[in-house]
C-alpha cells in the first residue's frame, strides 16, 4: 500500500507558509546586521550598492585566474634573477666558498653549514612546483578514449 498524498500535501503547504514568515524574519534580521536598519526597524540605507560590491562568479573566478598568472610570472622572473655572488672562507679548513645569494649555494652546490635541511627541502619543494604548475600531461584522462 502507498502512502496518502494527502498528508504530504498539507505539510508541504504548512511549510511553504511557514518559510515565508522565517525568510521576512532572516531579512530584517541581516539587515540589522549590516546596519542597514536601526534599532527601531526604520531603514537607514535603500542602497545595498553602497555598503557591498556584488561580483558575479565569472568575475570572481577570473580575478582568482589573474591573480595565479600573476604569482606565476613572479616566480618565473625571480628564477631567471641571478644573485650576487658572495665568498666566504672556512675557518677550520682555509676553504674559500663563492656562495650565490639568491639560491644560497656554493659553487659546489652545498647550502652553507647555517641551512636548515627542513628549510632547504620546503625551497626545493616550492621550486619544483613553481616549475611543474603549468605542465599538462598529453595523455590525461580528458584524451584517453573509453
Amino acid at each position: 500500500m502507498g502512502r496518502q498524498n494527502r498528508s504530504r500535501k498539507r505539510r508541504d503547504e504548512m511549510n511553504k507558509i511557514k518559510k515565508a514568515r522565517y525568510d521576512a524574519k532572516e531579512l530584517i534580521r541581516l539587515k540589522k546586521t549590516l546596519g542597514l536598519l536601526d534599532a527601531d526597524g526604520n531603514e537607514i540605507m535603500k542602497d545595498i550598492a553602497d555598503v557591498v560590491e556584488i561580483k558575479t562568479s565569472k568575475e570572481i573566478k577570473r580575478d582568482a585566474k589573474t591573480r595565479e598568472q600573476q604569482e606565476l610570472i613572479y616566480e618565473h622572473q625571480e628564477s631567471l634573477e641571478k644573485g650576487q655572488k658572495v665568498k666566504v672562507t672556512n675557518e677550520k679548513t682555509g676553504v674559500e666558498h663563492v656562495f650565490n645569494s639568491k639560491t644560497l649555494k656554493d659553487q659546489y652546490g652545498n647550502y652553507p653549514a647555517w641551512f636548515k635541511k627542513k628549510k632547504t627541502a620546503k625551497r626545493l619543494r616550492k621550486k619544483q612546483h613553481s616549475q611543474t604548475k603549468n605542465f599538462k600531461q598529453a595523455w590525461t584522462t580528458v584524451n584517453v578514449p573509453l
